[in-house]
C-alpha cells in the first residue's frame, strides 16, 4: 500500500484513471488513492500499476510479488472476503510464484527473451479463484485459460530499450485476464488442464523443455519466508552498489562538487542494463529505476533514492548530468551474473579514493 501510496503522483495514473471511466464497469473494488469504485479488472491494472511505478518492490513469489496484492484485495472486496481469506490467497500467490520461478530460472529463460512475470497465468488464478469459490476442477482450467495467454516479452525488462509505462503493467494484465479465467472457469469454461507439461505447452514452448516439473510440485517448506524488500526506489541489482555510494558520501561528508572521478562494478546483467544513451540519462521513472548512473548520481547529490528523486525535473538536473558524465559501470564477473552485489569507487578533486 506505501508502494501505491508513494506512486500516487506518477504521471501514468491520471491516465489510467481516465481510461478507465471511460471503459467503466461494475463498483466492486476500490482504486486507491482516489477512492474511485470500479470493477475489480479495472482496479487490478491501476492499482498495480502504482504499486510497481516506484520500484520499491519486494523479492519474492518468483518476482517482484506484491504486485500480486492488488488483484487479490479486488477480488476479496469484490466477494466481501475475510482478512483470513485474503491473507491465505495472497500465500497461495507467492509460494506458486516461487515454485513457478523456481523451476524456469537459468540463463535460458532470459536469453529465450521471456520476463519471469509468465509465471503469473499459472499462479495467479488459484489464489483468485479460492476467493472466487472455484473447486479444484475449476481452478485447474481457470490455470488452463490464463497459463496459454500469460507468456511476457523480455522487452519488458529489457537492456536496450527505453523504458515505458508498460513495464509497470506487465503483471497488472497477466493479473486482470487471471480474475477473467476465474470467472469464466466458474461457469463451467474449460481451458487446458496440461498447459504446462502439454504438446506446445508452457514447458515446450517457453523453455524447450528445459523446465524442472519437480520444483514446480514440490510443496515442502515455506517459500514465501525467503522474501526480501528493497529500501530504495531502483532495479534490484543496483542496490548493493548505490546503498554504497550512499554510505560514502555520508560517512565523508562528500559534496557533488568535490567528486572527480566515480566507478561502479556490478553485476555483468546490471552492467548490460545500462548500455544505451537512454538508460545512461534517463528521461523517465521507468527508465531511471533501472540505471546504475542516475540511481548513484541522485544518491550522491540528494543522500536520498525515494518518490522525490523520481521527479521530472531530477532527470535534468545539471549537477545530477555531471556526475553520470564523471562515472562508469563495469561488470565484474565476481558477482553473480543475475545478483545483486556491487562495489562503488568514488574518487574527489583533494586526492582521496574511497571504496565500498
Amino acid at each position: 500500500l506505501t508502494c501505491a501510496i508513494g506512486a500516487s503522483e506518477a504521471p501514468g495514473r491520471p491516465m489510467i484513471e481516465d481510461a478507465i471511466k471511460e471503459i467503466g464497469g461494475a463498483p466492486e473494488s476500490t482504486i486507491f488513492g482516489s477512492g474511485l469504485k470500479t470493477s475489480a479488472i479495472n482496479a487490478t491494472l491501476i492499482n498495480s500499476f502504482m504499486v510497481r511505478y516506484l520500484d520499491t518492490n519486494d523479492m519474492g513469489g518468483g518476482g517482484h510479488n506484491n504486485e500480486a496484492v492488488p488483484s487479490i484485495l479486488a477480488v476479496a472486496e469484490k466477494m466481501k472476503a475475510s482478512g483470513k481469506d485474503f491473507l491465505t490467497s495472497l500465500v497461495i500467490s507467492y509460494e506458486l510464484g516461487f515454485r513457478v520461478a523456481e523451476s524456469v530460472i537459468g540463463p535460458n529463460f532470459e536469453a529465450r527473451g521471456w520476463n519471469i512475470d509468465c509465471r503469473v497465468g499459472l499462479s495467479q488464478p488459484a489464489a483468485l479463484g479460492r476467493l472466487l469459490g472455484l473447486n479444484e476442477e475449476q481452478i485447474a482450467n481457470a490455470i488452463g485459460l490464463a497459463g496459454a495467454h500469460a507468456p511476457s516479452l523480455g522487452i519488458l525488462d529489457c537492456h536496450r530499450e527505453e523504458m515505458a509505462m508498460g513495464k509497470d503493467m506487465r503483471f497488472a494484465f497477466a493479473a486482470q485476464h487471471a480474475i477473467e479465467c476465474c470467472q469464466l472457469a466458474k461457469h463451467g469454461v474449460t481451458g487446458f488442464v496440461r498447459v504446462v507439461e502439454g504438446d506446445k505447452g508452457f514447458a515446450q514452448v517457453l523453455l524447450n523443455r528445459e523446465m524442472d516439473l519437480e520444483k514446480l510440485v514440490d510443496f515442502s517448506g515455506w517459500r514465501i519466508l525467503n522474501t526480501s524488500f528493497k529500501t530504495i526506489c531502483m532495479n534490484w541489482t543496483t542496490n548493493a552498489h548505490i546503498l554504497a555510494s550512499l554510505a560514502l558520501v555520508k560517512e565523508h561528508d562528500i559534496k557533488p562538487e568535490e567528486v572527480a572521478r566515480v566507478r561502479i562494478r556490478t553485476s555483468p546483467r546490471d552492467a548490460a542494463h545500462v548500455t544505451t544513451f537512454s538508460r545512461k540519462y534517463p528521461k523517465n521513472a521507468e527508465s531511471a529505476t533501472h540505471s546504475a548512473y542516475f540511481g548513484n548520481a541522485i544518491v550522491i547529490k540528494e543522500r536520498a533514492l525515494g518518490p522525490e528523486q523520481l521527479r521530472e525535473e531530477k532527470f535534468t538536473d545539471p549537477a545530477v548530468l555531471d556526475l553520470i558524465e564523471k562515472m562508469t559501470v563495469e561488470a565484474d564477473h565476481s558477482f553473480p551474473e543475475r545478483g545483486p552485489g556491487g562495489i562503488s569507487e568514488i574518487w574527489t578533486k583533494d586526492g582521496r579514493h574511497l571504496e565500498k
